[in-house]
């Protein structure tokens, strides 16, 4: 199917009576602005190359494993732009594939934080992903599409992460406490047409941007752990020399 040209842009949208008037709004709308409202660019709904976009399952823990199984549920905290990450995995019983709503993920799809933290997308292509000994679950904090045929599940997540398309996301975030988004808003997000027509490097710039976040991410887990034992060191300390003064 083709893609659907639309005539998409915050230019577009601003020339509507204001729909939202509150700070969060504004002070987000105004960075993504800059890029949203480029008139050299054709935009693309991206809803035009996803199929079957829908929220995960929200799971009661009765149908949570005390063990390990090869049920894995995917909270947002896991969804990350440089893959997942196994911190409180969630594990699930073989019963829960008896629900009507059951579904699992599958290679090609993008997920999308939806609350919480807002618009971190993964691609299911991530090498993070092990189809062959896993079966996943997203929970109902995270949206899920099915990227049709011909089209980069990869380029698409990518995009959905860089900073000013995430800023748009937050801006269209409602809710009072915790903010979240909903389906419609990800059928309608703009997207260049160019970057699902043509062959760019792209997808080569987010593999460096990874990597090099990687690198990051391992050195704070380094720092990380030697502040934990740093506290307990002095904590030792102190508890030796309260001990003593009793």
């Amino acid at each position: 199917m083709a893609i659907v040209i639309e005539k998409n842009s915050l230019n577009y949208i601003a020339s509507f009576s204001p729909i939202r008037c509150d700070t969060h709004f504004k002070h987000n709308i105004e960075v993504a602005n800059e890029f949203f409202s480029n008139k050299t660019i054709s935009w693309v709904a991206l809803g035009s190359v996803l199929e079957k976009v829908q929220n995960g399952m929200n799971i009661k823990t009765d149908y949570y494993s005390m063990e390990e199984t090869d049920t894995l549920y995917l909270s947002v905290s896991q969804i990350k732009e440089y893959g997942l990450i196994d911190k409180n995995q969630n594990y699930l019983t073989d019963e829960v594939k008896e629900l009507n709503s059951y579904f699992e993920l599958a290679k090609n799809m993008i997920l999308i934080t939806r609350s919480g933290t807002i618009g971190v997308a993964l691609s299911t292509n991530h090498s993070s992903f092990n189809f062959d000994d896993y079966s996943y679950v997203a929970s109902g904090f995270v949206i899920t599409a099915k990227v049709k045929e011909g089209f980069s599940a990869n380029a698409i997540a990518g995009y959905i992460n860089l900073f000013n398309v995430q800023k748009y996301l937050t801006a269209m975030a409602a809710g009072a406490c915790q903010k979240n988004i909903a389906q419609p808003i990800i059928n309608n997000l703009p997207i260049p047409e160019c970057l699902l027509n043509s062959e760019t490097d792209i997808e080569q710039d987010l593999a460096y941007y990874e990597k090099e976040s990687r690198k990051i991410i391992e050195c704070i887990a380094l720092q990380e752990k030697k502040l934990s034992e740093l506290k307990s060191q002095v904590s030792a300390l102190i508890k030796d020399k309260i001990i003593s003064l009793g």
